[in-house]
């Protein structure tokens, strides 16, 4: 019996705001000085994994997470790179993504990209507009 396949449509608007963040460490260092450093709790999450169309191979990058209960918001860490390829093809000049979801008010997601630059870690950092988000499909939803 073939198996049936459905897809889910969303409306097209993601949900969360999405930083870019350039960094030679590997992900476990960049979370710990970001912990360390902007007084978050990130730990790591499951890998998000991508399968081929014919579910033959796959990809997985890794994510760590802190959920801010205060604030009701939530964060991923997200690499683009794994040793068999990017998660966002057409951003190889970023290293990670920072999703963040919730009421994020511009001041905050401000304060955490100048804080974010302050790390010695880091490379740069800058917000990637939702109409620049097109490529995103890969990246978890809520």
């Amino acid at each position: 019996m073939k198996k049936k396949i459905h897809k889910l449509k969303g409306t097209g608007k993601n949900h969360y705001r999405l930083m870019g963040i350039s960094s030679h460490e590997n992900d476990y260092r960049l979370s710990w000085a970001i912990n360390s450093n902007l007084g978050f709790n990130f730990r790591k999450a499951d890998n998000l994994v991508l399968y081929s169309n014919d579910k033959t191979e796959s990809l997985e990058f890794s994510v760590f997470q802190f959920i801010d209960n205060e604030r009701a918001l939530r964060m991923n860490l997200i690499s683009n790179r794994c040793p068999d390829g990017f998660l966002i093809k057409e951003m190889r000049n970023i290293d990670f993504f920072l999703q963040v979801f919730g009421d994020a008010t511009t001041s905050f997601i401000t304060s955490i990209s100048q804080n974010l630059k302050s790390i010695d870690l880091v490379l740069a950092v800058f917000e990637i507009p939702p109409k620049n988000q097109r490529y995103f499909s890969n990246l978890p939803p809520e």
